[in-house]
């Protein structure tokens, strides 16, 4: 990884900060994409001491904020001409339903919209620094979920924190596929990865008489599967698969539905008020200027 440039988002924690920590360690280039400055700088400086790689940058990154997310791209292609891998890790499990700053209910504006939106604006990077690589992380979770168009958002059926989070994790896997077919022949290949059962932040709004997760990996060994699917010269030019650890697996028949891949692209791009696709040559690298 010399001489690469990689984003890892919620690179300040749990399966994020372990990524980041085996990328700087292979000697790449990681940029930590953080919500919360401060403690992007602390894990900046323990990554930095444990790895011995200086190249650790914090840029501040908020899923929940389209204009934020804009800003991200601006302050990190001012500084970066390349970008090589981008890892969406960043994800959380609200168990009651809020809104984003931009009004869209926050499982699957954090899990899936902004995760969208952020690589639509950065295609144009990865697309110059092929070979390159997208690597989402998602759920085994998506296997139990199904997606539902009519209300995405939940402003008629009742909300619960599992439904919401099994569906932005079904719509993480969706993504990866539809957008390995759309990148395909250009350079960039796109995997998911189910990390496993993972004792991580994920879980800290879960109620107190909740029983915890059997088979608990550490953030070290959840991290193993992003690395691998980021770094593995086996899968160079691999694209538009799910893994589960390091283990390539079939993903759910649901997320599999080339038809429903593509009304869920659609209806990301209107949510997210960008160009409809036979609109969108050209369009992305206008994206932050025709979106407000």
């Amino acid at each position: 990884m010399n001489g690469k440039i990689a984003i890892v988002t919620g690179a300040n924690t749990g399966i994020g900060l372990e990524t980041a920590r085996g990328l700087l360690a292979k000697g790449a280039t990681v940029v930590l994409a953080c919500r919360d400055l401060a403690k992007g700088e602390k894990a900046r400086d323990e990554l930095i001491a444990s790895t011995g790689n200086s190249n650790a940058v914090v840029i501040r990154l908020d899923l929940a904020n389209l204009p934020r997310i804009r800003n991200f791209v601006t302050k990190f292609e001012a500084q970066f001409p390349r970008l090589d891998l981008l890892v969406h890790n960043a994800g959380l499990w609200p168990r009651t339903r809020r809104k984003t700053e931009d009004g869209f209910e926050l499982t699957l504006g954090v899990n899936h919209l902004g995760p969208f939106f952020l690589t639509h604006l950065l295609q144009p990077s990865l697309e110059r620094s092929a070979p390159s690589r997208v690597v989402v992380l998602t759920s085994s979770l998506h296997f139990e979920a199904e997606l539902d168009f009519e209300d995405p958002m939940f402003k008629v059926r009742k909300h619960r924190g599992s439904l919401a989070y099994g569906q932005s994790k079904l719509a993480n896997v969706m993504f990866t596929l539809a957008l390995a077919r759309r990148l395909e022949g250009r350079g960039v290949t796109v995997n998911a990865v189910h990390p496993g059962v993972v004792k991580t932040e994920l879980n800290r709004e879960a109620p107190p008489h909740a029983n915890p997760p059997r088979g608990q990996l550490s953030a070290s060994e959840g991290a193993l599967g992003p690395l691998h699917l980021a770094t593995a010269p086996a899968l160079e030019g691999i694209s538009g698969r799910y893994f589960e650890g390091t283990e390539e697996k079939e993903p759910s028949p649901f997320s599999r539905d080339v038809a429903a891949q593509d009304r869920l692209w659609a209806l990301s791009l209107s949510l997210l008020k960008l160009p409809p696709e036979d609109q969108r040559e050209g369009a992305t690298s206008s994206a932050a200027s025709t979106n407000g």
